[in-house]
């Protein structure tokens, strides 16, 4: 009785040749494929996330102030009519400021962009480690020209707004500029305050 089970055990076994090197190759090479794809994919996703940003939030509030300017004549964001952005809260920027000389978005009939943020003045982006980026729009003033702050911008981020605005990814040079006068670094979750000018 043993003898028949061995027996037939090892005719079972001999047909059972395994995997050839060329099958083995085969498979190898559609793993690699499979992972390049799904590394490709996170990175289409994550561009399309900026150019998202960029048309949905920081190009809005550029048309919203270009906006404010045809209608009014005056800077959105100067409280004391120096042609002069001056650094103030959202709320500034939305709605006024009945104490001076100066009117908000919603007092001469702009709309506000949408954001996902906390108020219409934040954006959350989540960074390549995970890490959420509360953006932070303000307008402010620098010795010849007026700009949109954009603060708490990741490195990653900050180089596809640049290279989108100025056509290279430099941070130095350009209507697209780290607050720091520097390059953007290579850490791609260092954050910065970016300075967008505007052009009056």
């Amino acid at each position: 009785m043993v003898t028949t089970i061995r027996k037939r055990c090892s005719g079972i076994l001999r047909g059972n040749k395994g995997f050839t090197l060329i099958e083995m190759a085969i498979v190898l090479i559609i793993i690699g494929i499979i992972i390049g794809a799904v590394v490709k994919g996170k990175d289409i996703i994550r561009g399309a996330e900026q150019k998202k940003i960029y048309t949905k939030f920081f190009s809005e509030w550029r048309i919203a102030y270009l906006n404010f300017y045809d209608r009014t004549g005056k800077i959105l964001g100067d409280q004391d009519n120096d042609a002069q952005a001056d650094i103030g809260t959202c709320g500034d920027l939305l709605n006024g400021d009945a104490t001076a000389p100066f009117y908000g978005l919603l007092p001469v009939g702009l709309e506000v962009p949408i954001t996902n943020g906390t108020d219409a003045c934040t954006y959350n982006y989540t960074d390549s480690g995970g890490n959420i980026r509360n953006l932070i729009i303000r307008f402010d003033y620098a010795a010849t020209y007026n700009y949109m702050r954009i603060q708490n911008i990741p490195s990653e981020l900050a180089l596809a707004i640049d290279r989108i605005i100025d056509g290279e990814a430099d941070g130095s040079v350009g209507d697209f500029l780290n607050g720091a006068g520097a390059a953007w670094g290579t850490t791609p979750t260092t954050t910065y305050t970016a300075r967008w000018k505007m052009r009056f």
